[in-house]
């Protein structure tokens, strides 16, 4: 019986007609496309892109207090930070942070150690264009840090 059952079932096709409608049930639905140098994709609430320094969006100041917490859960050991103090100052002035991108693994690590309150120092921002042709670009300095710079339009 089964035997009989197996040869119906290749003589019709059936195999071939369960997949062709599984294909024409999602035929009807449209595209899912993104324009991509002119449109950007959104990305999800948490995502982890490149390490950014921010800024009190008030005065404008730093928010580094240069604590070094990040540099020490870096698992990679990719940060490398400084700074001084000013006499009469509570707190450090940041000198210089160094991040080596093309090492970095985007745990986030960096960022949820980060002390400074109400606004973060470090976050993970949501730049995800990270392609370049040398290394040297790919360690950023504190100028290429802050958050919020331009993002440069696609032109050939």
């Amino acid at each position: 019986m089964s035997g009989l059952k197996r040869l119906l079932r290749s003589v019709f096709l059936v195999d071939l007609a369960k997949g062709l409608l599984l294909t024409l049930r999602y035929t009807p639905k449209p595209a899912f496309t993104f324009q991509y140098p002119a449109e950007r994709r959104p990305v999800a609430p948490r995502f982890r892109g490149v390490l950014r320094l921010q800024v009190d969006p008030e005065t404008g100041a730093q928010t580094c207090i240069v604590c070094d917490q990040c540099a020490k859960a870096c698992p990679d050991d990719l940060i490398a930070l400084g700074g001084h103090r000013e006499p009469g100052q509570k707190i450090k002035i940041l000198d210089y942070f160094d991040f080596n991108l093309s090492r970095c693994s985007f745990c986030g690590l960096c960022s949820e150690v980060c002390p400074t309150k109400p606004i973060k120092a470090l976050i993970m921002s949501e730049d995800y264009e990270l392609g370049s042709y040398s290394r040297a670009t790919q360690i950023l300095r504190v100028d290429e840090m802050y958050d919020g710079l331009p993002i440069e339009p696609y032109s050939r």
